[in-house]
């Protein structure tokens, strides 16, 4: 016994040590323990490996978000951690015993899961999981065998809040370089991500998830009890017309009669990561509900949830959709017992996606970066484009236009019908959701025109549209905005912009969770308004024309996602919604501004290039030009707005457009009607904002600038790291020398660099506040690192060479020069007053700047 004792003690040991080795040497080190362990010693020391990969008390870890694919530690983490790599073997050779049990605690599940396992007996994944506390009857933690505890930290990893910071889209300006929006996101995890769902979903029929083992320790799955249970409905849909649409449009799960042992994995992958993050707890509540669970968690104020999801993660969400729509559509082809999980993939994430995009729509900011939510929202809609024969595409292609080389049907078949028909809100709320913003933002912008370009060819494909209305025109008149309301339901989903048209959520009790969104529009046409007046146009008046097909299923969608509150317009009426006309006034006028700007700038390039003093200036003078984007950029925008503008009139079949010029004065005199904003509120027009970032200014520490396409990197950063040794060693002989009222001090201020007042955003507190401070006289030589200070240097070496000088001598005659100018300088300068200036910036006010 002593002696099992201590090879046990000497196995942790060594465990212990080579978890504190670098990254490959670690891998190394532990692949040799893996195969050396004894199946009690693994057992014991599998959880602390799991602990020590993901740091999931926010405790050290990995880094699986941090390491690229630039060095060697990302290929060897990817090995490691593969599907088939040292750490799957060891949790393979754990599944061997089936009494091997982990606890998961459930804080870090999200809400809704938690909400779950209250009743996780009907639960058809959950139910033999749960932990429950004999005593309180209440569920403490998940029990769970190797696999299913590695699958549910790895997920977990990418919501946890203690590894936020990682992966955050934040703007930061270091003296490395400044990003925005910019972050790399082709980590370690993204690609495991992509492996484990290739690997788990299988697409090619017949095909078995490797390795092939044989487990003992999960249940048979029994029918879901929910099936047959009656739904709970209101006043407006009878139960009768509820347990239609169950019986008739509800996948079956039929698991009872197929042997779990051959689907179990794929099932442990597919549910744990929806439910982890499209619950996330991040994305789907607001602010304030988040922000007021603080006192009781066990997470600090200062990882609060106020921070957009990172780039990282709303690709890996992205993968995991298209990965979905193939695994889903290979169902038809695949005669195994993984058909039956097939089935059920995408019935299992459309109320959860949709929840997740309604909450993140809401929060965006107007920014390019809603081009990663705008593609994640546009691959969802098109399952077409990723058939089981395609499921073997790169995931793992960097571009957001990757999907462009994907060959689409010419039409879109009635065979998706189906599916339209059950994510109709998806499509047709969300596509309403997202029209209006483009109102008010500056459409001149290639990142912009790229996103509008983007929506209207999607929403134009053949046939869509056509399904779309045919699905609309099913809608019966008890979902009408003349029908008597339930005044006790309580929506979470953020209210829409309330229109006269278009869709809004009419829940009471919304602005207590929405505070800042305002719902009081006196345009907005309510059926508890006196003067209500229905629109003959609208679908509740003609829903008896229409087709019932696919009635029942549009109802159950909109009873369980909006609530009976929700008033549903449609997205085609006659005439179009008065946002549309908004929308192709902003294009018309828009394409008149892109094409000017074409112009000006093809006269510049011109100017620059057209001549040999032209180049010559730019060899020592790069230009100096606010436009972020090239000739080649701008020469797309005028394409993308005339594609868009058609599309959009083949869409909502506008032969007809309505002149700009009469709108002109409207514009100015009042904003959009589908927007409500209050009198002290400067409503950012394109021009304004355009006006603005002219007058943009940096007002940080100069020597920290971000680094400019002039100068030579890693001399920025040595003459820093310099400067900042100078300035400490002889701060206080500065600030003495600087406010000499002698002739030194005139002539120390030809040298030192004056102090001035700096202003930064304090983002660790709320609001991120403006924060000001100073920087006292000092030492700058950051001149030194531009590539015209070295051109000039080495052609005056150049020079003195011809004049049979040294190097020495032609340096010692610069210094020499140099300081004679500074003294003739000095002698002129006038004295400097005791104070401490602020200028030095001219920076630009707080309510100047956005």
């Amino acid at each position: 016994m002593n002696l099992l004792n201590k090879e046990a003690d000497n196995f942790m040991n060594r465990v212990r040590r080579a978890l504190t080795l670098p990254i490959r040497a670690r891998c190394a080190e532990l692949t040799v323990l893996f195969d050396r362990g004894s199946t009690l010693d693994l057992q014991n020391f599998f959880p602390l490996l799991i602990d020590n990969i993901f740091g999931p008390q926010g405790t050290v870890s990995w880094g699986l978000r941090i390491a690229r694919d630039v060095n060697e530690d990302f290929r060897q983490l990817e090995h490691f951690l593969s599907p088939c790599g040292p750490v799957f073997k060891l949790i393979y050779t754990l599944l061997k015993d089936p009494s091997a049990k982990y606890d998961f605690p459930i804080m870090y599940l999200p809400l809704k899961v938690q909400q779950v396992l209250e009743n996780a007996q009907s639960h058809p994944f959950y139910a033999d999981l749960v932990h429950v506390n004999p005593q309180t009857k209440r569920v403490i933690s998940l029990l769970l065998n190797p696999f299913d505890y590695y699958m549910f930290h790895f997920a977990y990893h990418l919501i946890n809040p203690w590894h936020q910071r990682t992966g955050i889209v934040l703007p930061t300006t270091t003296m490395t370089t400044t990003t925005t929006q910019q972050q790399p996101w082709n980590t370690v995890y993204y690609v495991l991500c992509c492996d484990y769902m290739l690997h788990f979903l299988p697409t090619n029929p017949g095909i078995s998830v490797l390795p092939i083992i044989y487990y003992s320790g999960k249940n048979p799955i029994h029918p879901l009890q929910q099936v047959n249970k009656t739904p709970v409905g209101s006043k407006l849909i009878s139960a009768n017309i509820l347990n239609k649409s169950v019986e008739e449009y509800t996948f079956h799960q039929n698991f009872g009669r197929h042997p779990r042992n051959q689907i179990w994995r794929s099932e442990t992958v597919l549910t744990v990561f929806i439910d982890m993050w499209l619950n996330n707890d991040q994305i789907n509540q607001s602010t304030n509900q988040i922000n007021s669970s603080f006192n009781s968690s066990t997470v600090p104020r200062l990882l609060q949830y106020s921070e957009l999801p990172s780039s990282e993660y709303m690709r890996i969400v992205r993968v995991l959709i298209k990965q979905l729509h193939a695994f889903s559509a290979s169902a038809s082809i695949d005669d195994t017992h993984m058909s039956e999980l097939k089935k059920v993939a995408i019935p299992m994430v459309e109320s959860k996606f949709y929840i997740f995009l309604r909450n993140l729509i809401h929060r965006w900011p107007l920014d390019g970066s809603f081009r990663l939510l705008l593609e994640l929202w546009l691959t969802y809609i098109q399952p077409w484009r990723y058939p089981p024969d395609l499921a073997q595409i790169d995931l793992k292609k960097q571009n957001l236009d990757s999907d462009e080389n994907v060959v689409a049907p010419p039409t879109v078949d009635r065979e998706h019908l189906p599916f339209i028909a059950q994510n109709l809100l998806i499509y047709v709320v969300i596509f309403q959701q997202l029209l209006p913003r483009f109102t008010r933002v500056d459409l001149v912008s290639p990142k912009m025109s790229v996103m509008l370009y983007r929506i209207s060819k999607v929403f134009n494909q053949p046939n869509l549209s056509s399904f779309l209305k045919e699905i609309e025109q099913s809608i019966e008149n008890n979902h009408s905005p003349s029908h008597s309301y339930s005044n006790h339901w309580l929506s979470s989903l953020p209210p829409l912009n309330p229109t006269s048209n278009w869709c809004t959520n009419t829940s009471l009790n919304s602005s207590s969770l929405w505070p800042n969104t305002s719902l009081n529009n006196k345009n907005f046409n309510s059926p508890r308004s006196p003067g209500f007046v229905p629109d003959s146009n609208s679908t509740f008046m003609n829903s008896l024309l229409g087709d019932k097909k696919w009635s029942a299923i549009v109802k159950q969608r909109i009873y369980e996602l909006e609530g009976p509150s929700f008033c549903y317009k449609p997205l085609f009426s006659t005439p179009p919604a008065p946002e549309v006309f908004e929308l192709i006034m902003q294009i018309k006028k828009s394409i008149r501004v892109a094409q000017e700007l074409v112009q000006i700038k093809r006269q510049e390039e011109q100017e620059l290039h057209g001549s040999f003093f032209g180049l010559f200036k730019l060899l020592w003078e790069p230009p100096r030009t606010s436009d972020e984007f090239s000739l080649n950029e701008r020469l797309k925008v005028p394409e993308y707005l005339d594609k868009s503008l058609e599309h959009l009139q083949q869409l909502f079949q506008i032969s007809e457009l309505p002149e700009t010029d009469s709108d002109n004065s409207q514009e100015k005199s009042s904003p959009s009607s589908g927007l409500e904003i209050s009198n002290d509120f400067k409503f950012l027009t394109p021009e304004r904002v355009r006006e603005r970032i002219k007058r943009i200014k940096y007002e940080g520490d100069p020597d920290l600038h971000p680094i400019r396409s002039t100068e030579i990197t890693f001399l920025v950063r040595m003459f820093y790291q310099l400067s900042q040794h100078i300035n400490e060693r002889f701060q206080y002989k500065f600030c003495q020398l600087y406010y000499d009222q002698s002739y030194w001090g005139r002539f120390s201020r030809q040298i030192l660099c004056p102090p001035i007042t700096i202003y930064k955003y304090d983002k660790t507190k709320p609001g991120s506040p403006r924060v000001s401070s100073e920087l006292p006289p000092r030492v700058s030589l950051r001149v030194f690192a531009s590539y015209s200070f070295w051109i000039y240097l080495i052609l005056g070496w150049i020079v003195a060479i011809i004049f049979d000088y040294s190097l020495p001598q032609y340096l010692l005659f610069l210094v020499v020069v140099i300081l004679f100018y500074k003294c003739i300088r000095a002698i002129a300068s006038n004295p400097v007053r005791h104070s401490y200036p602020t200028q030095g910036f001219g920076n630009i006010s707080f309510d100047d700047s956005f």
